[in-house]
């Protein structure tokens, strides 16, 4: 259930925007110029580029993870999006997104996913970002029920534009790469994360996670740091699942 485009205004750094959607990316976000922007050959590089994307997949273990949601009642697919978004806040890279011919960087991202709707259709929606885990999670179960009961392909009312990070789950599948739809024209600078069915091997639980990035903006190496970041919070829930 990849999420393309997972609003109509979220497409690209030329999309007209309504003067309050202006005000409050302004607020959240600043531009970088070609002496403040780390990858300004890479990116003049890339964007001449016909497929400027990048993917990797990859398996992260998620037994701690696991056994600590179980333990205490916690939703293991609203701690992955909480997890997820969390690193992309670390992340510099993850922040920046292409707008026109420069770069910005946003001071924070919400959480773009996917829902099943009730005619086993997908819906599209967004969760406020939250930095406390209980208010995250209390938001996104209502945002997602509402989403999962309503007829619509878009659901919700998205402030922003591009300071998303879009997210998606195919829990019925192991996969070993997944290639999600793209904008060709113009580039999209949104990354997309997705993973799949659990991997139970003895005492170990691997998920295959794959994310799909601007090569303008990141290279292989910037996307190893997104999962070792992540693997270093499934591996200990307890220092962020608290409030």
């Amino acid at each position: 259930m990849g999420p393309g485009v997972i609003f109509r205004l979220v497409l690209s750094g030329t999309t007209p925007y309504s003067e309050r959607q202006k005000l409050l990316m302004d607020r959240q976000m600043h531009y970088l110029t070609p002496d403040t922007f780390p990858r300004q050959q890479q990116f003049d590089h890339y964007r001449n580029v016909a497929l400027p994307y990048v993917g990797i997949c990859a398996d992260v273990e998620v037994q701690t993870l696991l056994a600590h949601c179980k333990a205490h009642g916690v939703s293991a697919y609203r701690a992955i999006l909480y997890a997820c978004t969390l690193v992309a806040q670390e992340l510099p890279w993850m922040r920046w997104r292409i707008r026109e011919d420069g770069i910005v960087e946003h001071e924070r991202l919400d959480c773009a996913v996917t829902a099943l709707g009730e005619d086993q259709q997908v819906r599209f929606t967004s969760i406020p970002w939250q930095s406390s885990w209980s208010q995250f999670n209390e938001a996104a179960q209502q945002v997602l029920a509402n989403a999962s009961a309503s007829p619509n392909l878009y659901n919700g009312e998205p402030e922003g534009t591009d300071n998303l990070i879009y997210h998606s789950c195919v829990p019925w599948l192991r996969f070993t790469q997944m290639v999600q739809p793209m904008p060709m024209a113009p580039a999209c600078s949104v990354p997309r994360i997705m993973w799949g069915k659990y991997d139970v091997q003895g005492e170990r639980t691997l998920m295959p996670l794959v994310i799909q990035a601007h090569h303008g903006l990141a290279d292989g190496l910037h996307l190893a740091q997104f999962f070792e970041r992540l693997q270093d919070k499934f591996s200990a829930p307890e220092q962020w699942l608290s409030d």
